[in-house]
């Protein structure tokens, strides 16, 4: 058994070559160094090579089958239905099945109160629907969630939008697979925890008992995160080994032999798997103890390693595109600690100890995907898992279970039982949302590049090592100077950029200047809500603030609201909650604008200092020069007294308009010559600005656009499009491009953008 070791770690580099050649080179140096090591045998190395050829070409296999045979131009579709739809706010989505197998969302919004009656009886069936095809959507800004990558992994292409809720009547009922059964059983028992449990407890306890937290408040979800807790409420290998020990204890005292209990366990933990959401996680705790189980029964010994090992194995050889889900990433990698740590590391003289020793191990393990993936690391952590662990495993979790068995015996005893429960959930949750509040809980980083991903590799091996010698002094300085490294380096390095982030119909731009001589962000984009308050989109916290986290941005020198529009100053609210604002400036008598009004007062409240700015004004930072053009009164009148800034830095001059209309770039050709190289065009391309005068003035080389994709007011206005390739400048749009970025060292730059 001992080749499982190897061979897993071969499997996961074949499958990681195919999937990303950078990657491979990167990980690659450790395995060539485990090899000279080791001076493991040329047959072992042959093995190994040949696992790592057999893996990448899995990988290569699977990767080519994720086509769809679908065109798009299909406006009808014979569709199989084994799924119930999931409703969230005004929209019910579900995942269905063509005729040939491929997998597609089906969405239908909910706008006739009888709709969801209809979603709610469909039973499991094959329906002849009507509808639209369409791509789902790519990332439109750098870094944030890429919506059709998170369904291509899962085989899915498009999202079918149903057009007649009609069709619900005309579908035929399907016999459902074994599978499906299961998953069908699994929805009527969160269904009956629906009806047995209090409506306070009913998402800890459908987290904790199926692996579904949908229903836990995105706030509430967040503080966990930034405690370092969030694994807590995911089912993973405590939960499976809790209930693995609870049914033993049971099985053996109801007189089974052990012989009986392991098969018991075999035949049922699959089902347990599928039952819980079947994650990443649950089946590598569940496959690690039926191999663990399996083994004993046939008088193999397996180390604990082999097992997981093993357990990789099968996963990769089923899905290869697993590796790419950070649920898979995660859990093998902190597993992979905590078997691989040395006995020396883990051994404690009290069980504290041993809690704290073991948070360590699995954040150090877990330190490389956590920044890449989320840009930031919970020191907290290490502290809250003292608390929160014993609270899930001794109490929380053992609890609900029972709570749960005794519903179907006693369900109005459970009710009363578990009304006390959630008081204490309820406490819970309160405390972590306070915990989470204090400064440094969580310390932003920003997404490592590569090689710095490389270097926090080679640190955690040498940490460990050292640790194991027990003088880690050394390690401990290495891994302290890379994470130093990394936050600098986010925050003060040679090159300098100009974002135009895609906030759909608003304007949001962020300039941040080499060095850290300077960040400012030029409006915030607008709230766009829908759905329920508790699920409510905010562009401020969905959009901008993503952006802003993983360049590792936490501060900026002055937030820019170039007048009172709610498409411009919208997100300004919802960042006070993630970033430290140095002040805000706002067109003069803005404030008297009701939206404009509420924000300063919440803004003052917050002591955040918030100035009238009137041009003349200018200042400099580093190499960089501004100048407030615009307005010069008091006279507050909307769009035309928008704040207007001239720029020079990067070998570019820049005009940011805001949302001045022609009536005000009249004013500004009477006052100033306005030649810039880049153009934000203003009012997102209406034709009420951009006059042909203003754009023959400016002659600008590049005019870009801010504007929402397929947007109501039809912005850019043909008129104006045409005006700009009349001029000859290189004409950008957010609504086409996406976000669009300059990114420049000195004087010399380079425009980007985020959709071909």
């Amino acid at each position: 058994m001992k080749w499982l070791v190897p061979s897993a770690f071969m499997a996961v580099l074949g499958v990681t070559i195919a999937h990303s050649l950078v990657w491979g080179a990167l990980i690659c140096p450790f395995f060539i160094f485990a090899w000279v090591r080791y001076r493991p045998s040329m047959k072992i190395i042959a093995i190994c090579v040949g696992v790592c050829a057999i893996f990448m070409a899995l990988t290569s296999v699977a990767l080519s089958g994720h086509e769809s045979h679908l065109t798009g131009e299909e406006q009808r579709l014979p569709l199989r239905l084994a799924q119930p739809f999931k409703i969230k706010g005004q929209t019910a989505t579900t995942t269905a099945t063509t005729v040939k197998g491929e997998s597609i969302l089906v969405k239908v919004y909910l706008q006739d109160e009888h709709i969801p009656q209809l979603i709610a009886s469909n039973s499991p069936a094959w329906c002849y629907w009507k509808g639209e095809l369409e791509r789902p959507s790519t990332a439109r800004n750098p870094h944030s969630f890429n919506y059709r990558t998170y369904l291509w992994n899962q085989n899915t292409h498009w999202i079918f939008t149903l057009s007649n809720a009609d069709d619900f009547t005309q579908c035929q009922p399907i016999q459902l697979t074994i599978r499906e059964k299961l998953d069908q059983i699994r929805q009527q028992g969160m269904n009956h925890l629906k009806v047995v449990f209090p409506e306070k407890l009913q998402p800890i306890a459908k987290s904790l008992l199926f692996g579904d937290r949908s229903d836990i408040e995105g706030e509430l979800l967040e503080s966990y995160q930034q405690l370092g807790v969030i694994h807590l409420l995911a089912i993973s290998g405590m939960h499976v080994g809790l209930m693995v020990g609870l049914l033993w204890w049971c099985l053996l005292r109801i007189g089974l032999t052990k012989e009986k209990v392991r098969i018991v366990i075999l035949v049922l933990m699959p089902l347990y798997a599928i039952m819980t959401g079947a994650s990443p996680p649950v089946v590598r705790a569940v496959s690690v103890v039926m191999a663990v189980i399996a083994c004993t029964m046939i008088v193999k010994r397996i180390t604990l390693i082999q097992a997981l090992c093993l357990s990789i194995i099968v996963q990769l050889m089923i899905n290869p595109v697993l590796l790419l889900h950070v649920g898979f990433q995660l859990s093998y990698a902190i597993s992979l600690s905590l078997v691989l740590s040395a006995a020396r590391i883990l051994s404690a003289k009290s069980w504290l100890e041993s809690v704290f020793i073991v948070t360590v191990v699995a954040q150090l393990g877990a330190l490389p995907i956590l920044l890449w993936h989320f840009h930031e690391v919970s020191f907290m952590a290490f502290v809250t898992n003292l608390l929160y662990i014993p609270i899930f495993t001794l109490f929380l979790l053992p609890s609900l279970f029972l709570l749960y068995l005794f519903s179907f015996f006693l369900p109005n005893v459970t009710f009363l039982l578990a009304g006390m429960l959630e008081k204490s959930v309820l406490l819970l949750d309160t405390f972590s949302m306070f915990l989470s509040t204090f400064p440094f809980a969580t310390v932003v980083f920003g997404k490592p590049s590569h090689v710095l991903s490389f270097f926090y590799i080679i640190a955690l091996f040498y940490m460990f090592s050292r640790w194991e010698s027990r003088a880690p002094f050394k390690a401990i300085i290495f891994l302290l100077i890379v994470l130093c490294f990394d936050w600098f380096s986010s925050r003060f390095n040679p090159f300098g950029s100009v974002l135009f982030i895609d906030v759909g119909q608003g304007d949001s731009i962020l300039i941040d200047l080499p060095w850290g001589n300077g960040t400012y962000l030029i409006d915030t984009g607008g709230a766009v809500q829908f759905g329920p308050q508790e699920n409510q989109f905010s562009v401020g916290k969905d959009i901008v603030w993503p952006v802003l986290k993983a360049r590792g941005i936490t501060a900026v020198d002055a937030v820019i609201l170039t007048h009172g529009d709610w498409d411009h100053i919208g997100g300004t609210l919802d960042l006070i909650d993630y970033i430290e604002i140095g002040e805000v400036w706002i067109s003069p008598s803005s404030y008297e604008k009701e939206t404009m009004e509420e924000l300063v007062m919440k803004l003052q409240n917050k002591f955040i200092p918030v100035q009238e700015k009137l041009a003349p004004f200018s200042w400099a930072a580093g190499n960089a020069y501004f100048e407030l053009l615009y307005p010069h009164d008091r006279d507050y009148e909307g769009n035309d007294d928008s704040l207007v800034i001239w720029a020079k830095f990067g070998g570019l001059t820049w005009l940011f308009t805001g949302d001045v209309e022609e009536k005000g770039e009249q004013e500004l050709l009477s006052r100033y010559s306005l030649k810039s190289d880049v153009l934000k065009v203003g009012h997102h391309g209406s034709h009420t600005s951009t006059s042909q005068e203003f754009l023959t003035k400016v002659s600008p080389t590049y005019a870009i656009i801010s504007a929402g994709v397929n947007n109501r007011y039809n912005h850019p206005h043909p008129e104006v499009t045409q005006r700009i390739t009349e001029q000859g400048a290189v004409m950008l749009g957010t609504y086409s491009h996406g976000a669009i970025e300059y990114r420049f060292r000195g004087d010399k730059g380079t425009f980007q953008w985020m959709i071909p």
